[in-house]
């Protein structure tokens, strides 16, 4: 029994951390300066936020959801393709955060005596232990360059994936 019962050790890490901010992109240089880190304009704030108008002379509205292919007004989505140079309606800096941490690492090692001299020691980890979506990347967020159905996306980032690892080592 003593085998069976004792030498264990559990440990672990707890990872909890706020979202990093980020700043929704145009996706082209809107005022001539050279720098693509314009930002676009705001529609409805109120609106979902993966939706998204781009210019496109053709629509009666002059503007399209690029994700959708139909026509669309600025009042019904909250980044608008931005021309000239920034203004009042002007996306601010930071205005999206990330998901966020929310991370397990555990392990376990049992150790075993071989001899009087000598032990074995197995130990078991698993990083992400309880395979939480890690939303730490930033999505897709050129309003005017990301393809269809990937802005603002979570899905198009790693969002972190268990691992584990189990180990055996002799002790002499």
């Amino acid at each position: 029994m003593r085998y069976a019962l004792g030498g264990w050790c559990v440990g672990g890490i707890t990872t909890v951390q706020s979202g990093t901010p980020f700043t929704v992109g145009n996706g082209y240089d809107r005022n001539g300066d050279g720098l693509l880190q314009d930002r676009p304009d705001i529609g409805n704030p109120n609106s979902p936020l993966d939706t998204r108008a781009i210019i496109v002379p053709t629509c009666p509205t002059g503007y399209q959801n690029p994700d959708t292919g139909s026509c669309v007004s600025p009042g019904q989505v909250p980044w608008v393709e931005g021309t000239g140079f920034p203004n009042a309606s002007t996306v601010g800096r930071n205005t999206l955060h990330t998901g966020g941490t929310n991370n397990f690492d555990l392990n376990l090692t049992k150790s075993i005596p071989v001899g009087e001299r000598r032990r074995l020691e197995l130990r078991w980890e698993a990083f992400n232990a309880f395979n939480h979506p890690q939303s730490i990347q930033v999505p897709p967020m050129e309003v005017f360059t990301t393809p269809p159905g990937q802005f603002l996306n979570r899905n198009f980032t790693d969002s972190g994936i268990r691992t584990m690892w189990v180990q055996a080592k002799v002790v002499f």
